[in-house]
């Protein structure tokens, strides 16, 4: 799932809000630990097989990439990907709780602040993906640097995380 800040239409937005994950704010800060791999993309293929799913990154010469694990008492429950070599981003859901986990991106497009918000569905499934093909959609400029901060509701009120402790580069 996808809102972008910018421009949404309100039947998108009526039509978005029936499918989206609901927002039970399941998570206490003290109860959530976040961890990240930030590889330089330049120097992959590489891999890493934490959270909840076996991630490999691409070759591509100035991108960095970002893997965040979000786990409750040590359990994955979250988490977030983004791939600078095609400029995918993948939020996934891994505890079948009526909640998600929100992430929200950020970046600069010459003066112009861009923002977008990727979860991933909240179904009943074992794990949910939302694969998100960013070049498409919000086409990020190579050398890019993009913020990711991490929300526990649909309306950005409750922050897990700060921002700017986590970034990539596209």
């Amino acid at each position: 799932m996808r809102n972008r800040a910018l421009a949404i239409s309100l039947g998108m937005a009526v039509a978005f809000t029936g499918l989206s994950a609901t927002t039970a704010n399941a998570y206490r800060n003290a109860d959530i630990t976040i961890s990240s791999w930030q590889p330089d993309t330049g120097s992959c293929p590489c891999s890493d097989s934490s959270g909840l799913d076996y991630t490999g990154f691409k070759k591509d010469a100035g991108g960095k990439g970002m893997k965040l694990v979000v786990k409750k008492n040590g359990t994955p429950v979250a988490q977030m990907e983004f791939h600078p070599y095609d400029e995918v981003l993948y939020a996934y859901d891994g505890k079948n709780d009526g909640d998600t986990i929100y992430f929200r991106a950020m970046w600069y497009e010459g003066i112009f602040k861009k923002e977008a918000t990727y979860w991933a569905p909240g179904t009943s499934k074992v794990l949910d993906v939302n694969k998100v093909q960013m070049a498409k959609d919000d086409d990020i400029e190579e050398g890019t640097t993009v913020h990711f901060r991490v929300f526990d509701d649909k309306a950005l009120k409750d922050p897990l995380t700060p921002w700017y402790r986590y970034n990539a580069r596209a």
